[in-house]
């Protein structure tokens, strides 16, 4: 353990996965499905324009981690691995006193493989890792709830082809029995509800493993700040929440997707994302099919909320939340019928890369901040909660967002931020614009968050918006270049025990030597 005073807070982030911030109550949804993260909105500090840096699980989850843009850490698009050469958050905590957990899905290895056992590479003291495949969940059901073995292995995909798995050939034996009839009676393939009860779940899973670390952390070390990742699966696709919650909502309480606008403007890159998801372009125009996958979807949320609701009340009743903060958000939105789209990518609407981010607990103010933010800013801000000074701080792209959550000014706001997958790549402006360029169609789009936030009036091409246009896209290069202004820290030459920053023949700083 470091010197570093026991004064510092805790932290906990969670996360859940494909989720927009559009369809949260606090954020101005319909549906009242997520009170918990409502309440801690209203306890704390809401972002109201927070994107998602890289659109896709590991890309984006990669940059959470290093606090760095794809074209550094080499996440380009999932199933690659991230190197032990990037330096994560969880490294810099751990050399800072901190007791570092992580639980549930990281994505940082392909799903053709099995999950790691362990994530000391990436800083972590503790970890289990459950996403695709869910080898330690399905473990853990045939262990605790053998009675639903087979249905939760009938319920796995993206099966790992390296080593071949005896479990493998036996869930192919049985998917046809156990979701056969559940998905008879689907809208489409990917929405149902799950053949699985709510305490058999990999999010009830997940939640027991970070309270569990919690709970043996506060426990035995106790003089010690700890931070936990809880990381759930959950509303990501399929859109398979379990009873009660598959039928809390009614279909007929959702609302409409908005109208796909580009349908007739020749976007080859938006038609060929359309066609991606097996069954979807069939739905894509069906407004009752994509009624009942939104009210599955909130089901999913509802379930989520009730978990995280749990890890709330664990750090109040434990006298934990004054010393704790507690931040929640996910790795990109989820399209969810919009545009006639599903899930994310290369969908650069709202709700595919604006994503939710809460902060509450541990003296957080209460605010609702418009100040434009992405998840590049989220190492920073780890760093000032923990107490890391700037100078023992791997180079990094985002600014801290700890002086908003404790009721300061902003030293350093965006003027904008950057969204980039698959070389599609858009510039949010600080004053309510988005302008994309589609690369592969040689098209953009331009328009007014502020005056039309359901993206239904492209202005790319219109004369009157030229010079917006053009002001957009001097935004965007000069985004798109900022990364390649902060060096990497593999690249920090080592002297004297530490690394160093180069300034013309001088070295600078004494940055640790994190592993």
């Amino acid at each position: 353990m470091s010197d570093t005073p026991q004064t510092q807070k805790n932290i906990v982030f969670i996360m859940a996965d494909q989720l927009a911030a559009a369809f949260l109550n606090c954020y101005g949804g319909q549906v009242d499905s997520t009170p918990t993260l409502d309440r801690l909105a209203a306890e704390g500090v809401r972002f109201d324009r927070c994107y998602a840096t890289h659109p896709v699980c590991a890309p984006n989850r990669a940059t959470i981690l290093t606090g760095r843009s794809s074209s550094v850490h080499g996440i380009i698009s999932n199933n690659y691995t991230l190197s032990s050469d990037n330096t994560t958050y969880a490294q810099v905590l751990r050399a800072h006193g901190y007791r570092t957990g992580g639980f549930g899905k990281f994505h940082q290895t392909p799903m053709h493989f099995p999950v790691p056992d362990s994530l000391g590479d990436l800083g972590f003291d503790e970890a289990v890792v459950t996403e695709d495949p869910k080898w330690p969940w399905l473990d853990w059901v045939q262990a605790e709830h053998p009675e639903y073995y087979e249905q939760a292995l009938a319920m796995c995909w993206n099966w790992p082809t390296h080593p071949p798995d005896p479990r493998r050939e036996a869930r192919d034996k049985i998917r046809s029995n156990v979701m056969g009839p559940v998905l008879e009676k689907a809208p489409w393939r990917l929405a149902h509800p799950s053949p699985i009860p709510p305490e058999v779940h990999d999010t009830t899973y997940i939640t027991d493993l970070g309270l569990d670390f919690i709970e043996r952390h506060a426990a035995v070390h106790a003089d010690q700040p700890f931070f936990c990742h809880i990381s759930y699966v959950d509303p990501h696709d399929p859109y398979d929440p379990p009873e009660p919650y598959a039928s809390m909502f009614s279909p007929d309480e959702m609302e409409d997707p908005l109208p796909a606008e580009w349908l007739e403007q020749g976007y080859r890159t938006l038609e060929r994302a359309r066609q991606e998801f097996p069954g979807f372009p069939d739905v894509s125009d069906d407004l009752e099919a994509m009624r009942q996958t939104r009210a599955l979807y909130h089901g999913s949320l509802r379930f989520l909320d009730h978990q995280i609701a749990r890890v709330v009340d664990f750090l109040e009743q434990s006298g934990l939340w004054e010393n704790t903060v507690l931040g929640f958000s996910t790795d990109h939105g989820d399209m969810l019928g919009d545009h006639q789209l599903i899930t994310k990518g290369v969908k650069p609407y709202d709700t595919g890369i604006r994503v939710p981010l809460i902060v509450a607990g541990g003296g957080t103010v209460a605010e609702e901040s418009e100040r434009l933010t992405c998840t590049l800013d989220f190492y920073p801000t780890f760093c000032d909660w923990a107490g890391v000074e700037e100078g023992r701080r791997p180079p990094l792209e985002g600014r801290s967002l700890a002086p908003i959550c404790a009721g300061q000014s902003d030293p350093d706001p965006w003027p904008e931020v950057l969204v980039s997958f698959g070389g599609v790549q858009t510039v949010i402006s600080d004053d309510g614009w988005r302008l994309t360029r589609f690369p592969d169609d040689d098209k953009g789009q331009l328009f007014s968050l502020v005056e039309d936030p359901g993206e239904q009036l492209n202005l790319y091409d219109d004369p009157a918006h030229a010079e917006v246009r053009q002001r957009l896209l001097e935004q965007l290069v000069r985004a798109m270049g900022r990364p390649g202004h902060v060096p990497h820290y593999r690249n920090m030459p080592v002297c004297e025990g530490t690394k160093r920053r180069p300034v013309g023949a001088k070295f600078l700083g004494e940055i640790p030597v994190y592993r």
